[in-house]
């Protein structure tokens, strides 16, 4: 093998360990379920503090997911995953979430965030948390700031035709990237 193919591979796996599955954190449903609410209620006080319009975004929404997710990257490949909620504005009813993501591109670092996708358009909320591969490209860059930041450079992104926006709230890391990549999301069960 050649050097710069068994340095590639390194750092593929080391990437791959260092992100792992991430599961929702608790040892019962009911503590995954704590867990789940305590995430939405900090990222819905961070979200309107930041950006006070989206209270009624929500409010006037046919739905909308939280999520928690670390992504890593080295230059030319990163992964993430995460875990999430999903929740119909009218009803309250939640579909719990896994998400994993591969990137190829430009940039390195490591953060989390907790992105929001709030929809306006029923189909596209349904496809989403049925389980979507949704390939995306775009030029992120993120920064923390005290506690918590906002992603900037394609962070928040208005509703338009897409059906959607989505916000990003960053936790932690520095980074910045230039990708093409592939999120799968997928609907689970709690522990019983």
């Amino acid at each position: 093998m050649r050097p710069y193919t068994i340095t590639g591979s390194i750092l593929l796996f080391t990437i791959v360990g260092l992100t792992g599955c991430t599961s929702i954190p608790g040892e019962s449903g009911a503590e995954q379920v704590e867990t789940i609410d305590a995430l939405v209620e900090r990222t819905l006080v961070d979200l309107y503090k930041q950006e006070p319009k989206t209270k009624d975004q929500i409010a006037n929404s046919v739905g909308y997911v939280i999520a928690s997710t670390t992504i890593t990257k080295v230059p030319i490949v990163g992964v993430g995953s995460g875990y999430g909620v999903a929740i119909y504005t009218k009803t309250g009813e939640k579909t719990y979430l896994k998400m994993a993501r591969f990137d190829v591109g430009g940039g390195w670092g490591a953060r989390s965030l907790r992105p929001v996708l709030i929809f306006q358009d029923d189909t596209k909320f349904r496809k989403f948390i049925d389980g979507v591969w949704e390939a995306q490209a775009g030029a992120e860059a993120a920064a923390k700031v005290g506690e918590s930041g906002a992603a900037g450079g394609g962070g928040t992104s208005g509703v338009g035709d897409k059906g959607y926006a989505v916000h990003f709230i960053t936790d932690a890391g520095v980074s910045a990237t230039a990708t093409a990549g592939i999120i799968r999301v997928k609907p689970i069960k709690l522990k019983e």
